[in-house]
């Protein structure tokens, strides 16, 4: 791209002169995903005097360094993933509420190329075109694994009965123990034999069809199975199983999406956006206090306030709108009623 436009740009200054002039710097493409720029790092700290640990600007939180690109948070979690977690569980339960536990499969697939998640989402959404047909729905949630290798691990509908409670749980635990720590021996072929004999025949010919085609697509191992927990502990079971990588923070990483719910059919499953506020009391008195400024400034909207007082007014206000007495808070809106009212003050914009 880069080289493209230092061409263009050559040409275009010879054109005229008869003589090529040497072409200009490369002009940065405004595309994120083909600029050569590299990608910003998360704004962390070091801490004093703790090597290998970081923390944010507010110092709330603290991230343990694995490798150069690999962050674990460490303790409560952010409000950022505590947003992405409430929204993920609610929908789990909705998603599960509407299809039903026995339509529902839990399907892991994993990358053995050590894919980039861009390169790894468009073999997977390669696959999901051509041979997903049988997918009515889902939730993706991509997780690195030890290796620092890309996952999916989703929950997906299907229209045929999965059979939970007929599955034998204990023969397929015991079938892959038997492999981890022996190998494909006998013993780990009866008790494969087992429990694929109470499976649901869609699901014995799913497995079948997964094995053929995955590796088609550059994926690599993938598991599909039933839902094994009961009604009142699936959206528990499942919700940590999903957010156990929302706490790893990876550079190379930065800007994926990792979590997704389809597009076609979420609309008549979906509980929860990510557009949402907490019902909690200080929620209640921040949401106050700007109803409270937007009448000050004679606005009706957040587009009125970003006019008013600048895009970034949340940001540079947040610790007055949260910390100041009532007694400040009123000095402080009277002083910006008295600016509005004078003349000659216009900029409210770098108003603290």
């Amino acid at each position: 791209m880069t080289t493209g436009c230092q061409e263009m740009a050559g040409r275009a200054a010879g054109c005229g002169r008869g003589a090529a002039a040497p072409a200009t710097a490369g002009l940065p493409c405004q595309n994120s995903n083909n600029s050569n720029k590299p990608k910003s790092r998360y704004s962390l700290f070091p801490v004093p005097h703790a090597p290998n640990f970081y923390t944010d600007r507010e110092k709330k939180h603290v991230w343990d360094k694995h490798d150069d690109d690999t962050l674990h948070r460490l303790g409560m979690p952010t409000g950022a993933e505590a947003r992405s977690a409430f929204h993920l569980r609610l929908n789990v339960a909705a998603f599960i509420q509407h299809w039903g536990r026995n339509r529902c499969l839990f399907f892991t697939v994993t990358d053995e190329h050590n894919l980039h998640p861009t390169l790894f989402a468009r073999r997977w959404n390669s696959f999901l075109v051509r041979n997903g047909a049988w997918i009515v729905s889902y939730i993706r949630v991509l997780e690195p694994q030890k290796q620092g290798r890309p996952h999916y691990h989703l929950l997906v509908a299907v229209n045929w009965d999965t059979r939970p409670d007929a599955f034998d749980w204990q023969a397929f635990d015991g079938c892959q123990k038997e492999r981890r720590e022996n190998g494909p021996t006998a013993l780990f072929r009866e008790l494969r034999a087992r429990y694929k004999a109470c499976a649901a025949p869609e699901l014995v010919a799913m497995w079948q069809l997964l094995r053929k085609v995955l590796p088609r697509y550059g994926l690599g191992r993938a598991e599909l199975l039933p839902i094994r927990k009961g009604k009142e502990a699936i959206s528990e079971y499942i919700g940590k199983y999903l957010e156990a990588g929302l706490v790893i923070r990876k550079h190379s990483w930065k800007g994926c999406r990792r979590v997704e719910f389809d597009r076609r059919n979420k609309i008549v499953w979906l509980a929860c956006t990510r557009v949402f506020a907490w019902h909690s009391p200080g929620a209640i008195a921040w949401r106050a206090r700007v109803a409270e400024l937007a009448r000050c400034l004679d606005v009706s909207d957040m587009d009125g306030l970003r006019a008013k007082i600048g895009p970034k007014w949340a940001y540079r206000l947040r610790e007055t709108i949260t910390l100041a007495s009532p007694e400040q808070w009123a000095e402080i809106l009277f002083v910006l009623r008295c600016r509005i009212e004078t003349p000659n003050s216009t900029d409210l914009c770098n108003f603290q």
